[in-house]
C-alpha cells in the first residue's frame, strides 16, 4: 500500500508540473514576454532534463511527449508564458520558462512597440526622429538596434507577428506609414517597427543631423540651401546639378511634401531639370517623372 501512495505522488508531480529540473531554476513567469520568444524564432530547451510537450498552454493539459535538455524547437506561437512547437508527435506547448535566458537576459522595451521585439544591442531610434524620409521607398535599411525583430501582419503591436529578422538583415522598403515599414520576407510581405532599422540618414538622425524639413530628403552632409535663397534662374530646364546635401533624395509624384514619395537617388546622383516650380524640379527617373526638392542639389 505504501509503495502504492509513493508511485501516485511521482505521477501527480509528473503531470502538475512542465518538467523535471536538474540544472537551474526556470526564468520567472512574470518576466516571460512575447517579444522573448518572437514567431520563427529557434531556441533551446535548458533549465530541465526533460521538457514537457501538453496539448495546450498549461499544466492541465495531458503531457504526450518531453523534448530534453539541449533540444533547439521553433517557436509557432507565444501565449501566457507557454510556446507551441513542433515535435515528432505532432505540434504541442511547452513552459518557456525552461528555455535559454539568453533571449530573456535582454532588456524588454517599453512604450510603442513594446512586443515588436527584444532590444539587446543598443537602444533604438527615438519615435520623435522617425519620419518618411528617413526611410524612402526602395531604399535598403538594416536590422541594426535589436537582437531580433517581429515582422506583422500590418503596421502596429494589435497586428499578429507570423516570423522575425535577425541583427544584420539587409531589407529594401517597400512602404513607409506612422514609424512603421513594409518589407518583403520569405514568409511574405510585412510590417516592421522602423526603430531598430539603420541607414546612413538614420545614422545622420540618431547623431543630431537635421531632419528633412522641406521633405524632400534627410540632410546630413552640410546645410541645405535656405528655402528664399531658391531661384528659377539657378534651375533653367536642361541644367545638370547633382544631389550633395543629403544621403538620398526622395523623388515625390508632385511638387510639395503633399505628394507621395516613389523613389529616392542617392547622394552623388546627377540629374537634368526639366522643369523648375516653387523650390521643386521635376526630373526624369528610371520609375519615371517625378520632383525633388531643389535645395538639396549643389549649389
Amino acid at each position: 500500500m505504501k509503495l502504492r501512495r509513493v508511485a501516485l505522488l511521482l505521477l501527480i508531480v509528473l503531470i502538475c508540473i512542465p518538467s523535471v529540473m536538474v540544472f537551474a531554476r526556470p526564468t520567472p513567469a512574470n518576466q516571460l514576454h512575447a517579444g522573448m520568444f518572437p514567431v520563427g524564432s529557434r531556441q533551446r530547451v535548458e533549465y530541465a532534463s526533460a521538457l514537457n510537450v501538453r496539448r495546450g498552454p498549461g499544466v492541465r493539459y495531458t503531457a504526450f511527449n518531453h523534448l530534453t535538455r539541449g533540444t533547439h524547437v521553433y517557436i509557432l506561437e507565444f501565449r501566457g508564458g507557454w510556446a507551441r512547437v513542433n515535435t515528432n508527435h505532432g505540434e504541442g506547448w511547452i513552459f518557456t520558462g525552461y528555455l535559454s535566458r539568453d533571449m530573456a537576459a535582454a532588456a524588454p522595451l517599453t512604450g510603442t512597440g513594446t512586443t515588436t521585439s527584444t532590444v539587446a544591442p543598443s537602444d533604438r531610434t527615438p519615435q520623435h526622429l522617425l519620419n518618411a524620409d528617413l526611410f524612402p521607398i526602395n531604399s535598403q535599411a538594416q536590422v541594426a538596434f535589436a537582437s531580433h525583430v517581429n515582422i506583422r501582419r500590418g503596421p502596429g503591436n494589435n497586428y499578429a507577428a507570423f516570423t522575425h529578422l535577425a541583427r544584420g538583415t539587409n531589407i529594401t522598403i517597400l512602404e513607409y506609414r506612422q514609424m512603421w515599414v513594409r518589407l518583403e520576407t520569405a514568409h511574405g510581405q510585412g510590417w516592421i517597427f522602423a526603430g531598430f532599422l539603420s541607414n546612413n540618414a538614420v545614422t545622420a538622425a540618431r547623431g543630431g543631423g537635421s531632419g528633412g524639413g522641406g521633405g524632400g530628403g534627410t540632410t546630413a552632409l552640410g546645410t541645405r540651401t535656405p528655402h528664399a535663397q531658391l531661384r528659377a534662374e539657378n534651375f533653367q530646364n536642361g541644367s545638370q546639378h547633382t544631389v550633395d546635401y543629403a544621403h538620398f533624395l526622395n523623388v515625390r509624384r508632385g511638387p510639395s511634401t503633399g505628394y507621395t514619395a516613389f523613389t529616392h537617388l542617392a547622394r552623388g546622383a546627377v540629374i537634368t531639370v526639366l522643369e523648375y516650380r516653387g523650390g521643386w524640379v521635376r526630373i526624369s527617373t528610371t520609375h519615371g517623372e517625378g520632383w525633388i526638392y531643389a535645395a538639396y542639389l549643389r549649389r
